[in-house]
This record gives structure tokens, C-alpha cells and sequence, in this order.
């Protein structure tokens, strides 16, 4: 259903030249999504979306991306490869690997989602050769380095008044 929602979306926004949020945002697709308006009105009622443009050939758009979305076979829907569950017991192992990330992204002024995400860092706790690009050039020698010394308890964090300090052990 999203997949053609967001297609639908996507063609609208190059016809008019638009980026994709001034069409429709992001959370209005994934509610429609998950609730598909079965006509006008229904679609009316979802947020992000005024009664007019329900009424106008814009819903009429989207109502057909949804009726593209009901008919599609199951077997032609996209998949999503199932996340591997944490291992029992990381998420303090992860809470501490969060706090270095940003204590070093902070020092290096660089954005956080640069350098890792929520799920490289539980791939870092359960992995130490986990594919992430936090482990492999600049941003290991920015985080990826010490992430394996913390997990290991070669470096310890301990607060000083209202900073974080690394301390090698």
C-alpha cells in the first residue's frame, strides 16, 4: 500500500514540480497506509488532508494508488528482511556505546546519524566485525575504535560536573 501511495506521490511532485512533503507528508502516507480510505470521505478524514483535496483529483489519485495497493498480490508485495532480535542483555552495553557517540560527534562536531544509527550501534554491541560504517575508516577513528574498548572494558565514561569524560583503563 505504501509503496503505491508514495509512487503516486512521488508522480505528482514531479508534474508540478513540488518536493514530496509540499503533495502530501510523509505521516499522511503512512497513515493512509495503514488505514486505506475506501472512498472521499474517508480520505477526508485523514490528518494532513483537507475535505477539498478528497473531494478533488488529487484524492481521486490517491484513492487509485490505494485500490492499486488493496489488489496487489501478497506475493508481489515488497519484503522486508526480519531484524535479528538483541541478543539478551546489550541494551546497557548500547546505552553506553549512545553516550560515547555523542560525546564524540559533539567534539568533532559532526551529526550523530553520520557516523551510526540506533541499529549500528546494537550491531556494534553484538558484533565487533559488524558491517557498519561506524567501524570502518574516519568514523572509526572517530568512534568505532573506542566503541570496541568500552564494549570490551578497556575505557570506562564517568561524569565530571556536566561532562562525560573517556578513561582509559
Amino acid at each position: 500500500m505504501l509503496k503505491e501511495v508514495a509512487a503516486w506521490r512521488e508522480r505528482e511532485a514531479q508534474s508540478r514540480d513540488l518536493p514530496r512533503n509540499r503533495v502530501v507528508k510523509d505521516e499522511t502516507l503512512l497513515e493512509i497506509a495503514a488505514h486505506p480510505p475506501r472512498d472521499a470521505e474517508a480520505l477526508g478524514r485523514c490528518r494532513g488532508l483537507s475535505r477539498g483535496f478528497a473531494d478533488g483529483k488529487m484524492g481521486d489519485g490517491i484513492l487509485a494508488a490505494v485500490k492499486r495497493g488493496l489488489d496487489m498480490p501478497e506475493s508481489d508485495a515488497p519484503r522486508l528482511d526480519p531484524k535479528a532480535d538483541i541478543p539478551p542483555g546489550l541494551g546497557p552495553i548500547i546505552e553506553l556505546l549512545r553516550v560515547l557517540l555523542k560525546l564524540r560527534c559533539d567534539e568533532n562536531e559532526v551529526a550523530q546519524k553520520v557516523i551510526g544509527n540506533a541499529g549500528d550501534l546494537e550491531s556494534i554491541a553484538a558484533d565487533d566485525n559488524a558491517d557498519v560504517p561506524a567501524l570502518k575508516g574516519w568514523r572509526r577513528e572517530i568512534f568505532g575504535e573506542e566503541a570496541l574498548k568500552l564494549k570490551h572494558g578497556k575505557l570506562a565514561l564517568t561524569a565530571a560536573g556536566k561532562r562525560v569524560k573517556v578513561i582509559e583503563l
